[in-house]
């Protein structure tokens, strides 16, 4: 559930967001053919394959579970057949675990879940080519104007402050922090509330 987005402005002269191509994927699409995304992602976390929070349990196997979940999607950004970056989620179910660790504590009604309520935004990341073109934010705009639920739910290293700064700009706020799995880093869990008027998609 780490993410990562780029950290700088663009520059000109680098490789153009105009030559990128957005697709969204079902579940199943994505259940197809998960070593896809997963070599994506392996290629722009290599630097940290020994934290556990990559590996345990394999990204794949990620991706093939979380491809089940009701409400599951992907968005793609594509050069060619080259995958630029992605984002991805579900909707939370009744029976879901995701709060379960949440410290503070939350209240019942908080982490009430009915199918409709919320998405978890399980992963953001953006190959280091295309760093530096807002290409995350753009991700994560789009990904979320897609979304029909009432608020969005994201989990982020507690050391990636710039992931934490880009989310604020989308209204997140942070609620409390967890070890989404056991030997991960602790992380900041983040809330949007998506029906927010005027909510700022910069």
């Amino acid at each position: 559930m780490s993410q990562t987005v780029e950290t700088a402005p663009a520059r000109p002269g680098r490789a153009p967001l105009a030559s990128l191509r957005m697709r969204r994927y079902d579940g199943p699409e994505v259940a197809a053919d998960p070593g896809r995304w997963a070599r994506a992602y392996e290629d722009v976390y290599a630097h940290a394959l020994d934290l556990s929070d990559h590996t345990d349990p394999p990204v794949e196997e990620r991706l093939r579970t979380h491809a089940e979940r009701p409400g599951f999607g992907l968005l793609a950004a594509l050069d060619g057949e080259t995958v630029a970056g992605f984002v991805y989620g579900y909707t939370l179910q009744p029976d879901t675990l995701w709060w379960d660790g949440l410290t503070p504590a939350p209240t019942a009604e908080f982490v009430r879940e009915d199918g409709r309520r919320t998405v978890g935004v399980c992963e953001l990341l953006v190959a280091a080519r295309w760093r530096r073109f807002h290409l995350g934010t753009t991700l994560v705009a789009e990904f979320l104007a897609g979304r029909t639920e009432q608020r969005a739910a994201a989990l982020i290293a507690e050391t990636n402050e710039v992931v934490l700064e880009r989310y604020a700009g989308f209204g997140f706020a942070q609620v409390g922090t967890m070890a989404p799995y056991p030997g991960w880093r602790r992380h900041h869990m983040i809330v949007a509330d998506l029906r927010t008027p005027g909510r700022s998609r910069v």
